[in-house]
């Protein structure tokens, strides 16, 4: 019984609650004035296009109307489908349907042409229902049906006889164009099912979308094999087609794309799908001006196709701004555009027309890949300009069928330019092997050239090593001779020392000696004279030869007494340092001074002695700061030796002998050398390394002091820090060097 009185009480509300749902969309719909006529549904298995008379529009200029705002807005009317003079991003629609099937109807409603679709309805309970779709709204937002998120679609029932009144909000993006076709669409759930099943299974439409799959597969994989040569031969019109088909594929596919992997952000994937294009287009010039390679003669023709592709890239940039703020009419913005692709599109050719005419073989692949497309755009832009400027429209199959033929052209033009890179590929393949080949031939080249270098170098370097060897022996030698020296310098050193104190000592006895011999030789003159006038004349021969002996005796005791004290005096010059100041001294009037003093000197003694003298002075000299009196010793004693050793040889040598002495004078980096040179007798190399010692001659006694060179390499090596050599050979000369800092 309780039962029974609950079901009832349960039918009573029900009937109540339908009751006042009707009233209420009964109130509704009256409240809603300049409606548009009803579009009935008689069938559950089509797709309805309402004509213009079955919906109403609203314009909503900022984009900013609710759906309170628009509920019984006054402005609504009816419009026809397509007009250019839409400006707006977002519209209103409303349209009454209604279900005349004797049974539930499942219906889509439908908009393909919106970035966002919100459909409002009215419900059987006179409630308003909300639903949104569209291409920007991210895969997690959108309505499902039955398992499947719909896109642009918007999945609602209505019951038999009932009618509803739908409210839809169109709205386009900023960057993209502005809503000027409007048409809203129906479909029934049955209807879809049939549409899908017809076109996949009755028409095999899954063979299209097989194709379109091998299709992106291929250029894909173009795309890699281009950019794989590029990275091979880094030719860079590889780089640009790699990056061209790229770019080609995301233009032609960036629906796919966007369902496959960017679902959830469709807003900034579409965003940037519309610059697709214009990279994959920038980047399809570039390969093709790679591939022409302009010589300087079409150098006009470059600039101008690169000026005309910036103005191209800058009017799209601007085009994208220009939908949310109007610059220019958007329609002659678009046809500018086209005419700007168009135009570096025909530049291109024409600068291919004049490589085919210069003999480039790859000019004519390029200008059969770009005729067939290059046809059709002009086509398209024709019809454009008439469709734009003289409401000129072409059948509607033409229409349909210019994206085919597109398709088609592209396909061709890529296929071609193919061919046209791998013609280049095998020719670039062939220069490579080439210089491969040359390269291998220069690296043996360079290899047999390296061998030669190192077996040069190491012969050169056991010269080196022999030369450096002999410097060392030659070096030990004259370190061992040196340390000789030094010693034997150290010796006679000391023994100067010794020598200057006894010569000092000897000096003043010596001195009395000489002085009382010679007063003795003229006592015995003057007792001679006045003792031989008393002597008897028996006694005076013997007195006088007695007289004549002791003459004798006293002119060798003065004559040898002289001798002990030049001995003495060589000993005290050589034992101390010279005092003098050094000065400047013209050293060419020096040498030749003292030549001509030496050689008159011994001219004085031997009046028949004569001799050669060749003088060879550099006047480059000038003044040399130097002891002169000094030097003048030296050069004394050398020539002195030089006209000994010419004299000695002319005594022994034939007639033809000719004495001669050279002397030279030179500057030579910061030294001057002074050469005397003889022909004369030479000196032993027994005795070479002994002419600098103290007291060392081969003159005959009484000729010679040993003095003369000792004393002269001092004065040359410590008193002029310079240096004093000699070269010689026996019976050919002698040749004295003597540097001195300038």
């Amino acid at each position: 019984m309780v039962l029974r009185n609950y079901e009832r009480l349960s039918l009573v509300k029900t009937f109540l609650f339908l009751l006042y749902g009707l009233f209420g969309v009964i109130a509704s719909v009256r409240g809603q004035s300049n409606l548009p006529p009803v579009f009935e549904i008689k069938t559950d298995s089509a797709f309805f296009r309402p004509d213009t008379t079955h919906f109403q529009i609203l314009e909503d200029a900022k984009g900013e109307l609710t759906f309170k705002d628009v509920l019984n807005h006054p402005a609504f009317r009816s419009d026809k489908f397509f007009s250019r003079t839409r400006h707006s991003h977002t519209y209103w629609m409303r349209m009454r349907i209604k279900n005349s099937l004797p049974h539930e109807l499942r219906l889509y409603y439908c908009d393909f042409n919106s970035d966002y679709v919100d459909l409002f309805r009215l419900d059987s309970t006179g409630h308003w229902q909300h639903q949104q779709t569209g291409d920007l709204v991210p895969f997690s937002q959108l309505p499902v049906h039955k398992g499947a998120p719909e896109r642009a679609r918007l999945f609602f029932t209505l019951g038999p006889g009932q009618e509803t009144v739908v409210y839809e909000r169109a709205q386009n993006a900023r960057w993209h164009s502005p809503l000027t076709y409007l048409s809203p669409q129906l479909q029934t759930e049955q209807g879809r099912i049939e549409a899908v099943f017809k076109n996949i299974v009755i028409e095999k439409g899954w063979k299209n979308y097989l194709i379109e799959g091998i299709i992106i597969g291929i250029l894909i994989l173009a795309s890699c094999y281009n950019l794989f040569i590029y990275y091979s031969i880094s030719d860079r019109v590889y780089l640009y087609f790699g990056i061209c088909l790229f770019f080609f594929v995301l233009d032609r596919n960036y629906y796919r794309i966007q369902l496959a992997f960017f679902e959830e952000y469709p807003y900034a994937f579409k965003l940037v799908a519309n610059l697709f294009f214009i990279v994959f287009f920038i980047f399809f010039v570039q390969s093709i001006r790679n591939l022409l390679q302009s010589p300087s003669s079409l150098i006009r023709l470059d600039r101008l196709i690169s000026t005309t592709l910036l103005l191209t890239v800058v009017a799209n940039l601007v085009q994208i701004v220009g939908y949310s703020i109007p610059i220019v009419p958007l329609d002659e913005w678009a046809l500018l555009i086209e005419v700007l692709i168009r135009l570096i599109y025909g530049l291109c050719m024409f600068m291919a027309f004049k490589r085919m005419k210069q003999g480039l073989f790859e000019a004519r692949y390029l200008l059969l890949a770009l005729t067939p497309l290059f046809i059709l755009w002009l086509f398209t832009l024709t019809t454009a300009t008439l469709g734009l400027y003289f409401r000129v429209d072409l059948p509607r199959i033409i229409y349909e069928n210019v994206e085919y033929v597109e398709s088609a052209c592209f396909a061709w033009m890529i296929i071609v330019f193919t061919g046209a890179l791998m013609n280049r590929y095998n020719l670039v393949r062939q220069q490579v092997i080439q210089q491969a080949i040359e390269k291998e031939q220069l690296e043996k080249e360079r290899e047999i050239e390296r061998n030669r270098l190192i077996a040069a170098q190491n012969e050169q370097l056991e010269r080196e090593v022999e030369a450096r060897t002999s410097a060392l022996k030659q070096s030990l030698n004259e370190l061992k001779a040196t340390q000789d020296q030094l010693i034997q310098q150290e010796k006679l050193a000391s023994l100067g020392e010794l020598t200057a104190g006894i010569a000092h000592e000897i000096q003043n006895p010596l001195n009395f000696v000489n002085n009382f011999s010679e007063v003795s030789v003229e006592l015995v003159d003057e007792l001679k004279e006045g003792l031989f006038q008393y002597l008897p004349e028996s006694e005076k021969a013997n007195a006088e030869e007695i007289m004549g002996d002791l003459t004798q005796n006293l002119q060798k005791i003065t004559h040898h007494g002289k001798r002990a004290d030049s001995i003495v005096k060589g000993m005290l010059a050589h034992s101390r340092s010279t005092s003098g100041q050094k000065q400047p001294t013209n050293l060419n009037d020096l040498v030749e001074e003292f030549l001509r003093i030496a050689y008159h000197g011994l001219r004085a003694k031997h009046k028949s002695f004569n001799a050669d003298l060749q003088l060879d002075l550099d006047a480059s000299i000038g003044m040399v700061n130097l002891v002169s009196q000094d030097i003048g010793r030296v050069l004394l004693n050398v020539y002195n030796n030089a006209f000994y050793a010419v004299q000695a040889k002319q005594k022994q040598a034939s007639r033809d002998y000719k004495p001669l002495i050279q002397v030279r004078t030179k500057a030579d980096q910061g030294n001057v050398t002074i050469s005397i040179c003889d022909n004369g007798t030479g000196i032993p190399d027994d005795i070479l390394h002994k002419i600098y010692q103290p007291f060392f001659t081969t003159k005959p006694t009484g000729q010679g002091t040993g003095l003369g060179l000792s004393l002269s390499y001092d004065i040359i090596t410590k008193g002029h820090n310079g240096d004093m050599q000699v070269k010689t050979q026996v019976g050919e000369g002698s040749e004295f060097i003597l540097k001195l800092p300038r």
